[in-house]
């Protein structure tokens, strides 16, 4: 007996939601991310992991390369077989139609030889890999592959989804039509949402499945409703309507937003997404998304609110960003980013997630790179400018545009014995309004040479730094306009690494001396504009570096040995870290003269910075220690030898059992900055399917709470929801509320705001399947 596709009713919901469209989830012609037909994905979390079992199925899919179920032979069995005239043969006792991976049973079957229909009566029970359904009758005619299956029950296994219909129609191999039809993912005796369809036809021929009279209902309360839809049968993206995502904050109110995607062609879509914020208007949003030949792809992202009721003007936001690969010359790629917001709070008060914190600079640059398939020949060229969008940051402190940047890195191959040799090399234009100008030059060359075995290594270094500036723009009377810094950098790192197995060899210690001696000549730069030079916060990491100063505009000199003891203790089983610990400090043979202070003339610096006379830096130190599979703890110190006190601090704890088991405590301390911090998170389970995620980060010194969330969590078989309430205080300083809802209706579609996104920034170790250690 042929049963042709029409019996598959698995086509129904396989792919996509029914009641909404199916986009693509990162490039245009990728394929979208299917919700409900993945059991774990790969964060270790089992979308089905609170159903009961399924049933197993008695037939098994066809084996690879064999020819599909409706290219079978048809084979027709039962206990007892009686045949008429005109062709007609009733088959009793067990009858069993089998044809490939497809199986019908019932307690009678009439066979029309003649006409090639089958009339199954009684119990009559429909299996394929996909799909078990079961009647009270069926007709089939194997010439035109259609057929009726009356009263049917159906189960979809790769979906964990159930439904029935009052007729199921096969029209042919390809198309079906479900009259009153009913589907839920929850188990037997559980209908806690379930879809409702007056009709719904599936065209396999064109994987697309139309819908009239849809209804969700959610615990017998409809929401969503709509009186027809269209949509794929497959992973293959469809234009249609989105799940809605909707908050509360106490700032702009509801705030709804129903989009619509467009799937234009193969490599191009696009997404509209009208907006609905109470306090304060319509705002109309979309995307669109290109994929071109070569692997060119970008994305064009608008927003436009008029007459902000609060704000009282029209805001607006536009992204652009591109990047095209040069095909023809492998390694070359050409990127380009413009962004831009109509005013310095339009993230805070618009932001349309919990993860849309505020930036605080808008980047445009268009830029060409290129590295070699070695990674030894890096170059970069790019025009870069910025929009600062924070009003806390004043206009004398704004970045500085690159027109242009051009930087080349270079050096010689790693695994290659003797010498090795490097480049480093810039070449930028910097322009602001009303500040000095300048091109700037900067090339470092520099060689090097290991010496030493598995247990000790010793490496001395050469380097020559020359940097060129021109100014220009906004000078003062009598100031230069050429600059020139040269000087050598010299330096000699060495350590050993000493290791001891202990308990029978079930433990490895390790010894790890280090020192590091740096010798870079005092040359006066006071007179060198700040273009991008930063002073970053002492670390452990700055005890092996050969500048104090991020970027070109200051280097830093020194006369200086670091040295520092590190210790491990390693599991010897499989080389797992349990503890690390490390400690240094940099002993000065001379004061520091070069500071961060500019003077653009002689006379403009009446009190110069004095040197840094100190013999001896901070002594810094980290720890971390994984005590076991659940517990891990990390602490890191910087201890000022004259005051005695601690400058920074930071201690922290986790407990982490497993997979959405969390528990966070920190402390940080800056003693320059006054800063007492206290951060609290975690995601822990509740019982009963419940868990409650929060955090609670809190300025100890001024008593106030910088942010915090509660949320409860549900997890049941076929759905999950969340709730999540925050606070937090904005750019401004104002205390703002957020509420948030998600609704996943398990395999069908989720409703609300992403929260994933913003739950794994705030929770360390959310995410995670299993303890890091």
């Amino acid at each position: 007996m042929q049963q042709g596709r029409g019996f598959v009713l698995a086509v129904t919901l396989l792919a996509a939601a029914p009641a909404f469209a199916a986009p693509p989830t990162s490039a245009p012609a990728a394929t979208p991310a299917n919700p409900g037909t993945t059991a774990n994905n790969g964060t270790g979390y089992d979308l089905w992991g609170r159903c009961p079992p399924l049933p197993p199925s008695p037939v098994a899919p066809l084996p690879p390369g064999a020819p599909p179920d409706d290219q079978q032979p048809t084979s027709l069995t039962a206990d007892d077989v009686n045949g008429y005239v005109h062709g007609i043969s009733i088959f009793t006792g067990h009858p069993k139609a089998v044809q490939g991976s497809r199986q019908l049973t019932a307690e009678r079957m009439e066979y029309d030889a003649v006409t090639g229909k089958i009339h199954a009566t009684n119990n009559v029970q429909l299996y394929s890999p996909n799909l078990a359904a079961h009647g009270n009758s069926a007709d089939y005619d194997l010439n035109t592959a259609s057929g009726v299956l009356d009263q049917a029950n159906f189960q979809l296994p790769q979906r964990h989804g159930r439904g029935r219909a009052t007729r199921m129609q096969m029209l042919d191999k390809n198309r079906n039509l479900l009259t009153d039809m009913y589907y839920t993912t929850c188990p037997v005796g559980k209908q806690d949402w379930m879809l409702h369809a007056s009709r719904m036809l599936m065209d396999q021929s064109t994987n697309t499945g139309i819908g009239h009279n849809v209804v969700i209902d959610f615990y017998h309360v409809p929401i969503f409703w709509t009186p027809y839809i269209n949509f794929p049968l497959n992973d293959a993206r469809k234009s249609g309507f989105l799940a809605p995502s909707f908050g509360y904050s106490t700032s702009s109110g509801s705030d709804v937003t129903l989009p619509y995607y467009f799937n234009l062609a193969p490599n191009y879509d696009a997404t509209l997404s009208p907006r609905y914020i109470s306090q304060r208007g319509f705002d109309l949003g979309g995307e669109f998304r290109y994929l071109l030949e070569g692997g060119s792809k970008g994305q064009f992202d608008l927003n436009y609110l008029p007459n902000d009721k609060l704000a009282n003007r029209d805001r607006g936001l536009f992204q652009f960003n591109d990047n095209t690969p040069f095909g023809a010359q492998p390694g070359w790629a050409f990127n380009t980013a413009y962004n831009w917001v109509s005013d310095n709070l339009y993230f805070q008060d618009l932001g349309d997630s919990l993860v849309a914190i505020a930036s605080t600079i808008q980047e445009r640059h268009a830029a060409i790179n290129y590295a070699s398939a070695d990674g030894d020949l890096n170059f970069g060229g790019q025009f870069q400018g910025f929009q600062v969008v924070d009003p806390l940051i004043r206009p004398t402190s704004y970045p500085y545009r690159r027109l242009p940047q051009v930087t080349l890195d270079w050096e010689s191959d790693a695994a290659s014995q003797g010498p090795q040799y490097s480049l480093q090399s810039e070449l930028v234009r910097f322009q602001r309004e009303d500040r000095i100008g300048a091109l700037r030059t900067d090339i470092k060359p520099s060689v090097s040479d290991t010496f030493g075995t598995a247990g000790y290594y010793f490496t001395p270094t050469a380097a020559f730094r020359f940097t060129d500036y021109s100014l220009n723009d906004n000078l003062l009377t009598g100031q230069q306009t050429h600059i020139t810094r040269t000087l050598p950098i010299l330096s000699l790192d060495s350590g050993l690494s000493l290791e001891r197995d202990f308990d029978n060899g079930n433990y490895i210690q390790t010894l790890e001396p280090r020192l590091f001696y740096l010798y870079v000549p005092y040359r006066d730069q006071s007179n060198i504009p700040l273009f991008d030079a930063v002073q970053p916060q002492f670390s452990f990491l700055q005890l092996f570096t050969d500048n104090r100063y991020f970027g070109a505009d200051r280097q830093g000199d020194a006369n200086q040995l670091s040295y520092a003891l590190t210790s491990r203790l390693l599991d010897g089983s499989d080389g797992s870290e349990i503890v690390e610990a490390s400690l240094g400090e940099i002993r000065y043979f001379k004061d520091r003269q070069v500071q961060m202070q500019y003077c653009p003339l002689p006379t403009s610096c009446r009190t110069p910075t004095p040197p840094d006379t100190n013999l001896f830096s901070d002594v810094v130190g980290n720890l971390t220690f994984n005590i076991n599979d659940e517990w891990s703890t990390s602490y890191g110190q910087q201890w000022n030898p004259y005051t005695r006190q601690t400058d920074l601090g930071a201690v922290g704890v986790q407990f982490h059992p497993a997979y959405h088991q969390v528990i966070n405590l920190a402390y940080r301390y800056n003693r320059s900055l006054n800063l007492k911090q206290t951060d609290l998170s975690l995601d822990w389970p509740l019982g009963g399917g419940w868990s409650t995620v929060g955090r609670w980060n809190y300025d100890v010194q001024n008593r106030l709470t910088l942010e915090s969330f509660i949320g409860l969590q549900y997890d049941s078989c076929c759905w999950t929801l969340q709730l999540v309430h925050r606070r937090f205080i904005t750019q401004t300083g104002v205390a703002d509320s957020q509420f948030f809802l998600e609704l996943q209706l398990k395999g069908l579609a989720t409703i609300g705001h992403r929260l994933e996104d913003f739950l794994q920034n705030g929770i360390l170790g959310y995410s995670d399947p299993s303890p890091s250690h």
